[in-house]
C-alpha cells in the first residue's frame, strides 16, 4: 500500500511525483525544493533530503537500501535530466554539491559516498557494486565514467539468450554480481572530459586525470597528472 509522505504538500511543487511505499522512511527538509522530478521509495527502502536542497529534472528510484542528500546541494538541471537509481545499495551525497550526471546506478549492496562541494556535470556516469568513495571539492567533467564493475558477468552464449528471452524487452538483465574492486578518488581531484576511473582505481587527493584518459586498476600517487600516452602517426601524405 502506497502512503504519503510526512511533510506539507507545498514543498513539492507543480509537475512532480512522489510515491512512498508502505514501511520505507522518507525525511525531508521545510525548505528543499523538487521540481519536474520524479521520486520513488519502495517498502523498506529510505531517503533523507537535507535543508535547501534543490532536485530540478531528475528521476530517483529508492528500490532497496537507502539515498541521503546533504544540505544545500542541487541534483539534476533543467537541461537534462539526472538518475539515481538503486536497486540495492547505500548512496549518501554530502553538503554543497551538484549532481548533474546522466546517470547514477547502484546495486548488489554497493555503497556510494560523494563528498562535499563536489561537482558531477552531464553525460557522466557513476556504476556502484561495491564501493565507490569520492572525495570532497572534486570536478568532474563531461561524460566521465566512474565504476567499480563490470557492469555484466560473462557467460555463455547460450545462457545468455535464455536470459534475453525471458527477459525480453529488457535487454542485458544481470542477477548475478558482476567482478568488482572499489574505487577512490581523494578530495580536490579534477577528471577531464571523457575520462574513465574504473574497478581497483585509487586516486590520491589532488589528482588530475587528462581529457580521454583510463584509469583500471592503478594506484595513483597525491599530487598526479595522469594522462593517456597517446601517438600519433603519420600514413599518407598527398596520396602518397
Amino acid at each position: 500500500m502506497m502512503r504519503l509522505p510526512r511533510f506539507k504538500p507545498r514543498y513539492i511543487p507543480f509537475l512532480t511525483t512522489f510515491r512512498v511505499f508502505q514501511n520505507s522512511k522518507v525525511d525531508v527538509a521545510k525548505s528543499a525544493k523538487i521540481i519536474r522530478s520524479k521520486i520513488v521509495v519502495s517498502t523498506g527502502a529510505a531517503i533523507k533530503i537535507g535543508e535547501h536542497v534543490t532536485i530540478n529534472n531528475a528521476e530517483i528510484y529508492v528500490e532497496k537500501g537507502s539515498l541521503s542528500i546533504s544540505d544545500f546541494s542541487i541534483i539534476g538541471t533543467s537541461d537534462t535530466p539526472t538518475r539515481i537509481i538503486i536497486n540495492n545499495g547505500v548512496v549518501s551525497i554530502g553538503h554543497h554539491s551538484k549532481i548533474a550526471c546522466d546517470r547514477i546506478w547502484c546495486r548488489f549492496g554497493g555503497r556510494l559516498t560523494i563528498g562535499d562541494y563536489t561537482n558531477i556535470n552531464h553525460h557522466s556516469e557513476i556504476r556502484c557494486d561495491e564501493c565507490v568513495m569520492i572525495g570532497s571539492y572534486c570536478q568532474v567533467s563531461y561524460g566521465v565514467r566512474v565504476w567499480d564493475t563490470n557492469t555484466h558477468c560473462i557467460i555463455d552464449y547460450q545462457q545468455r539468450r535464455k536470459i534475453t528471452e525471458l527477459h525480453y524487452p529488457y535487454f542485458g538483465y544481470e542477477s548475478t554480481k558482476p567482478s568488482t574492486r572499489p574505487v577512490t578518488i581523494g578530495d580536490d581531484c579534477w577528471l577531464g572530459e571523457r575520462s574513465a576511473i574504473l574497478k581497483g582505481s585509487n586516486l590520491g587527493d589532488r589528482s588530475i586525470v587528462g581529457f580521454n584518459t583510463s584509469v583500471l586498476g592503478k594506484t595513483i600517487p597525491p599530487d598526479s597528472l595522469v594522462v593517456q600516452d597517446v601517438k600519433l602517426k603519420i600514413i599518407a601524405h598527398n596520396g602518397k
